[in-house]
């Protein structure tokens, strides 16, 4: 068996110069950025209760356990504007209580 030295005169680049080499020779651009000028977001939502000159509290309902919003008319105290709605309460008592009956009664099966 024969034992020869490496020669470095290859043709043409090899192993991590040729690597270098490439990438030194490519030529990188940026893309260009657009110039898109956007107006600001607003808000989802908006609550002004200052405009009518309401008073704002949080209550709990006591049929369902549930924290009320209410905006209160200052001058007559009558309830202005709430959430979740009275309809959504009463819904929300008829379930609970249309629920904790047939828990009672041991029927598993409900009717949509």
């Amino acid at each position: 068996m024969e034992i020869r030295t490496l020669t470095t005169s290859s043709s043409g680049p090899q192993g991590l110069d040729a690597l270098g080499a490439t990438a030194a020779a490519a030529v990188t651009q940026k893309a260009p950025e657009p110039q898109v000028e956007t107006a600001p977001l607003e808000p989802a939502v908006k609550l002004d209760i200052g405009s009518n000159g309401g008073k704002a509290r949080y209550i709990q309902d006591p049929d369902t356990s549930t924290i009320v919003f209410q905006v209160l008319d200052p001058s007559s105290g009558t309830v202005i504007e709430q959430l979740p709605s009275e309809t959504a309460l009463r819904n929300r008592a008829y379930d609970s209580a249309h629920g904790t009956r047939s828990s009672h009664s041991g029927s598993l099966s409900r009717v949509a």
